[in-house]
C-alpha cells in the first residue's frame, strides 16, 4: 500500500492573527490558511505522550500527523491544525524529505482542550 493510500484524514491549518478586543487588548484569533485547507493527511494517537526529539522531550504529545509536504512552510509558533473538529498545537514539524522517495511531514501534536 503506497503512502496516499494511507491520507484517510483531511486537516486544515489555521495562522495566528492577533487581534485587539473593544478595550484594546491583545486577543488570540485563528484563521484558516487557504493553501493549507483541506488536505489530505493522517492522525494517530501517541501511546504513553513522551516525544523525544534531539533537543527536547515533549510530555504533553497527544497524536502524530502524517501529511505529504505542502507548498507552504508551516511552523510551530505561527500555526496550528483542525481535524475533524478537533484543534491541535503543533509542538515539533519533522521534515522527512531526504530520508525516503516519499517525501512527506510528520507532526508532533498537542491536542488544545
Amino acid at each position: 500500500m503506497g503512502f496516499n493510500a494511507l491520507l484517510k484524514d483531511s486537516c486544515t491549518f489555521q495562522v495566528n492573527t492577533p487581534a485587539q478586543d473593544s478595550s484594546g487588548q491583545q486577543i488570540e484569533s485563528w484563521a484558516n490558511v487557504v493553501a493549507l485547507t483541506g488536505l489530505k493527511c493522517r492522525i494517530e494517537p501517541i501511546g504513553g505522550g513522551l516525544v523525544g526529539a534531539p533537543t527536547k522531550v515533549y510530555e504533553d504529545a497527544t497524536h502524530t500527523l502524517f501529511l505529504r509536504k505542502p507548498g507552504t512552510t508551516i511552523t510551530t509558533k505561527d500555526h496550528r491544525v483542525v481535524i475533524s473538529g478537533n484543534t491541535y498545537a503543533i509542538l515539533l514539524v519533522q521534515d522527512l524529505s531526504g530520508f525516503s522517495s516519499v517525501h512527506h511531514l510528520e507532526l508532533v501534536l498537542s491536542l488544545v482542550t
